[in-house]
């Protein structure tokens, strides 16, 4: 990646909610997923690759959705003031 908070910070929970390019990466790859499972595999939801594609999607789903409840959670959290 090449966003300097995904670079730098070594802490799993750091990163989530900050970096604006990895939610878009998430918004697009989740979109894209989950219309191709509707428009090729909604009739066939049992074939390996319906199930494959599925857990792929919510795969992007879930870690987009922890993104955005970390981006909340930051955005009401009380700032620390800073110490002199």
């Amino acid at each position: 990646m090449g966003c300097p908070h995904c670079h730098h910070s070594q802490v799993f929970r750091r990163k989530l909610g900050r970096c604006r390019r990895c939610i878009l990466q998430l918004i697009l790859l989740s979109t894209l997923s989950w219309c191709a499972w509707f428009y090729y595999y909604l009739p066939t939801p049992t074939q390996v690759e319906s199930i494959t594609l599925l857990f792929a999607a919510s795969a992007f789903s879930l870690l987009l959705l922890a993104h955005g409840v970390a981006a909340l959670a930051r955005k009401r959290s009380p700032r620390p003031s800073p110490s002199r």
